[in-house]
């Protein structure tokens, strides 16, 4: 493990804090995300905030593309599950792959489809339900949002209870997003 992180054993995921303030994320913690994955198969994140109750939250992410809608079925973690956010946005740089970012409208029908390459920046609209999708076999950007986080910062929709444990509704939804990107 980088020296100069510490992991963050609380988190749902595998999630690392800098030791100190005002480090630079490079290409070392870019080929640390990537050799993470190629060994785990696993999501991972490094948190360039102090700690989890810092008002504003950076974290540069490595996400795989397979854990499309699992993680927040199985243990209740975010993952890329449709969510919203009452009082925040979120912003996405996409540094490494492709990823759609999706908006809902309230009821669940796709209202946008934006489709990210490397160095583009998208934010979500506060107040409005949206997921990313990535659309290679990983993807790594930085995602910056207000903090701290809380339990119940994150609304789920009712609509989306159709994607559990039914590959066909969840393929259904994939290929309707092919579909508004090409």
């Amino acid at each position: 493990m980088i020296k100069i992180l510490k992991e963050d054993k609380k988190a749902k995921t595998k999630a690392f804090f800098f030791k100190k303030d005002s480090t630079v994320f490079n290409k070392k913690l870019l080929d640390f995300l990537k050799k993470y994955y190629k060994k785990n198969k696993k999501d991972i994140r490094v948190c360039m905030h102090r700690d989890p109750s810092d008002k504003h939250h950076d974290m540069v992410l490595l996400q795989k593309r397979k854990d499309f809608y699992k993680p927040w079925f199985e243990n209740r973690k975010m993952g890329t599950f449709p969510h919203k956010h009452l009082k925040k946005g979120e912003t996405y740089h996409l540094i490494k792959g492709k990823i759609a970012c999706v908006i809902f409208n309230n009821n669940g029908k796709i209202r946008s489809v934006f489709k990210l390459n490397p160095n583009d920046i998208f934010r979500t609209p506060i107040n409005v339900y949206h997921t990313q999708v990535p659309l290679t076999e990983y993807v790594i950007y930085h995602e910056a949002a207000l903090g701290p986080f809380k339990k119940g910062n994150s609304v789920f929709p009712e609509w989306a209870i159709k994607f559990k444990n039914n590959k066909k509704e969840i393929l259904k939804f994939q290929k309707e997003i092919k579909a508004r990107i090409q």
